[in-house]
């Protein structure tokens, strides 16, 4: 016996269309943006002394830009953390609407924080409110059909908090439409969970962030090549190349490069050019 293929809905409606003698129904365009994820970008603060920045600029070689705008300073180096655990458990949940639920006494017990010292909690609050202050604006996303860079996009991360009084209840977390948009395009579903999650834990908030930053931009491909300067403007830590040659090497061996040494998956050199060349391990 012959099995043939199952016929689907849109089986049926192209021969509908077909017999009645109309054109196929175009192929819908693609309404995600074709670069600039914005569920990875610099905006924590790696050092406590870091906190108290309120701004940041980025201008990147082809022209584009990025600023962001935290008048109540930069969320601290938990954040991540924070943001880690409400995306890793709410995933499948933001695939299907703009919101995750979970209680803010999870967040702290995944993290190894104790949820029983009120002072993490008062933390906690504080970060989210610094976060939900903060404003971004950007004109790296390409238009999904000319492909150009044709808009500035104003957004926020969060749209929308309702942060529960007692840490043990539930607590709403609303997304921005156009974080959203980054985080459904499959950036998620490339990151190692565990690995991230342990790198929270261990208070790594750079490493953790390097590690999203570079695997969007390794991709498929063999290596990722930048140079040391372009680098650090990428990843909003462009004021390390100011200062004696001397005095940036010693930064860049105490900040940097420790961060570059736990990524997983990834290795990495300085050629003779100053260039840093990312390698993908097999």
């Amino acid at each position: 016996m012959t099995m043939h293929p199952p016929i689907t809905t849109a089986d049926v409606q192209r021969q509908i269309r077909e017999s009645l003698g109309l054109p196929p129904v175009p192929e819908p365009q693609p309404t995600l943006p074709i670069e600039g994820h914005v569920c990875e970008f610099p905006l924590w603060s790696f050092s406590k002394k870091r906190s108290t920045i309120t701004s940041l600029g980025i201008t990147y070689d082809d022209g584009s830009f990025f600023e962001l705008d935290a008048p109540k300073g930069m969320p601290s180096p938990s954040f991540p953390g924070y943001l880690d655990v409400i995306l890793f458990y709410g995933q499948r949940d933001l695939f299907i609407q703009e919101y995750v639920e979970i209680s803010v006494y999870s967040i702290l017990k995944t993290l190894d924080i104790d949820p029983g010292d009120g002072r993490t909690y008062e933390h906690f609050r504080q970060d989210m409110r610094r976060i939900f202050a903060l404003s971004l604006i950007t004109d790296r996303f390409r238009d999904p059909v000319s492909g150009e860079r044709s808009h500035v996009d104003y957004f926020r991360v969060l749209r929308r908090m309702r942060l529960a009084k007692s840490r043990q209840d539930t607590s709403t977390f609303y997304f921005d439409d156009l974080f959203l948009a980054s985080l459904r395009s499959g950036y998620l579903k490339r990151l190692d969970w565990e690995y991230c999650l342990n790198l929270d834990r261990d208070g790594k908030p750079l490493a953790r962030f390097l590690y999203g930053h570079l695997l969007k931009r390794i991709g498929e491909k063999s290596l990722y090549m930048r140079s040391l300067p372009g680098f650090l403007r990428d990843i909003g830590m462009g004021y390390l190349t100011q200062g004696e040659p001397k005095r940036i090497q010693e930064n860049l061996k105490r900040t940097v490069y420790p961060a570059l040494d736990l990524l997983k998956d990834i290795d990495y050199r300085l050629d003779d050019s100053g260039n840093l060349v990312f390698i993908p391990k097999d």
